[in-house]
């Protein structure tokens, strides 16, 4: 018989139950699924009690993820025509929970198409037709003391017969993710 632990959930805080060979752990109360960095038997009590997985797979956007030391909120995304582009537009907010300042990038986002190949956010000066009074640009490097929150959208230029797979937010050393399937 497996040795069970019991854990809690890194985004909804509900009970989970997986086997000390275990390195995926799926919650059925939010449906996100963890990649551990190892097998839950191998990591000591205090470990299991904060689990920081590798990977966070996310099928909806309207929750708190903790990615590293990051807190990150995707509050919606949309594909959009803008002129003779096709656009992909995520409203995205941060909040520094940790007691020291944390930088926020805007190319800690990127998005991969099902071929592949990645496109990463435009900025505003060099597309401001994006960026306008209800989408206002996210920033290229922000700095976030404890207790702050910063909102705001990134858009994505996309080749018109690119089919997006998911979006990915990186943070941390050694590098966490959250992937966003779309």
């Amino acid at each position: 018989m497996p040795n069970l632990f019991n854990l809690q959930c890194p985004t909804c805080g509900a009970s989970l139950q997986a086997d000390g060979e275990s390195r995926n752990i799926l919650c059925e109360h939010c449906g996100n699924k963890y990649l551990l960095d190892q097998k839950i038997g191998q990591m000591n009590e205090t470990e299991r009690e904060q689990l920081s997985p590798t990977v966070t797979y996310a099928n909806k956007p309207q929750q708190w993820i903790k990615v590293a030391a990051y807190d990150v909120f995707l509050h919606k995304f949309s594909v959009e025509k803008a002129e003779k582009d096709s656009v992909l537009f995520i409203e995205v907010e941060y909040e520094n929970q940790t007691p020291d300042p944390l930088k926020y990038r805007h190319d800690q986002w990127i998005v991969f198409d099902k071929t592949g190949y990645t496109y990463e956010a435009v900025k505003d000066f060099s597309h401001p037709h994006l960026y306008k009074k209800e989408k206002i640009y996210l920033g290229m490097q922000r700095t976030l003391n404890p207790g702050m929150r910063l909102r705001g959208w990134l858009a994505f230029v996309l080749p018109p017969s690119s089919i997006i797979e998911y979006l990915q937010f990186s943070a941390g050393t050694p590098a966490k993710t959250l992937e966003f399937r779309i």
